[in-house]
């Protein structure tokens, strides 16, 4: 599949608002610019053209993966960028503003000489706006990810048991994961059970899973850098009729919440379908979390499913919806499905089971 030049796009964005340079140091700001995960490394975009200075430990790494733009060998970066501002004339720059330590800010602005640090223009917004809505790469990544995650929750069923640890679900998850292609090796994922599913992220400490318990997993696999997002909660040897009831009560929110997202409307309002539905059947302060979030580099992104959230939804934005019911000290029940908002509605990529199982 052909994928899009991100840097040129960004250049004409520059060109129109007069902005003669950006400097780029997040690292996934990086990666969604030149499609390669270079972990460390100083990015200087100007209207025509694009560098990206690293050490030797990169060096090789970015002239094979990176793309469109000039690839920098630095013995030591701020002394290249120093070099760059000059020889290009720089003296107008913009930064990633909310993400640098006073400490960085200040290095700049001393490599800069006479040029200024632009104070209105946040080169991180900039470039996570462009991020929010995916392009057909991104978005055949994103379900390849997702088809992985359903694959895995399959397998997971047939593998959990009374008297394993939580530890043991995440590394057979990773495992399953890891050896069907996805590229996230870290297998941090949530896997909770009894009493530790009232806490959505699951506590802390390694419980043995034990018989009556609900077990609540929350994980993902990552294809061409991009993320899944699925969480299943599911009993363990059989479970209540409490629970029964407060399961589908989740999955019926969730329901109502895909339904309507369309173009235009705005994230509190989706999250207020979910919310209210679940507050009118006696749940009130027991979802307390925002539905949901924008998914793609970073497993969390904006913009976001919450009360708060007003921007409005538009065609190739990936969201989660994910809401749930935690009743304190007792248990906890969430469902989390992913899609990306379409000209008509919502595109739902997640296809393993929402049906409450007990193995």
């Amino acid at each position: 599949m052909e994928k899009a030049n991100r840097i040129a796009r960004l250049q004409d964005y520059m060109k129109d608002r007069d902005i003669q340079a950006l400097l780029i140091e997040d690292a996934k700001n990086r990666q969604y610019l030149t499609y390669a995960d270079i972990w460390e490394g100083s990015m200087v975009v100007t209207c025509e053209k694009a560098f990206l200075c690293v050490d030797f430990r990169y060096y090789e790494m970015a002239k094979r993966y990176c793309r469109d733009c000039e690839i920098v060998l630095c013995k030591d970066i701020d002394e290249c960028l120093k070099r760059l501002f000059e020889d290009e004339k720089i003296k107008r720059l913009g930064i990633e503003r909310g993400k640098l330590v006073l400490n960085r800010f200040i290095q700049i602005r001393q490599m800069l000489g006479r040029g200024t640090i632009e104070e209105n223009i946040c080169a991180d917004q900039i470039v996570k706006e462009f991020r929010k809505v995916k392009d057909e790469y991104e978005l055949t990544c994103i379900r390849k990810a997702q088809e992985l995650t359903d694959a895995a929750y399959a397998h997971i069923l047939t593998k959990v048991h009374a008297g394993m640890m939580e530890s043991e679900i995440r590394i057979a998850l990773g495992s399953f994961l890891i050896r069907h292609g996805s590229e996230d090796f870290n297998i941090g994922y949530i896997s909770s059970s009894g009493s530790k599913t009232s806490m959505p992220h699951g506590g802390i400490g390694d419980k043995m899973i034990e018989d009556g318990d609900l077990l609540m997993i929350d994980f993902g696999a990552r294809i061409g850098g991009y993320t899944s997002d699925c969480t299943r909660t599911f009993g363990i040897g059989h479970v209540t009729e409490e629970q029964k009831e407060v399961y589908a009560l989740v999955r019926d929110a969730q329901t109502r919440a895909i339904e309507g997202i369309r173009p235009g409307i705005e994230g509190r309002a989706v999250d207020q379908i979910a919310r209210t539905f679940i507050y009118e059947h006696g749940y009130q302060g027991c979802f307390e979390h925002g539905l949901g979030h924008s998914v793609g580099l970073e497993g969390h992104e904006n913009p976001r499913f919450n009360q708060i959230c007003e921007e409005k939804m538009r065609p190739g934005i990936v969201m989660t919806v994910e809401p749930g019911i935690y009743l304190e000290n007792r248990f906890g029940i969430r469902i989390e499905n992913m899609g990306v908002v379409t000209e008509t509605g919502f595109e739902d990529f997640t296809h393993c089971t929402r049906d409450l199982v007990i193995v």
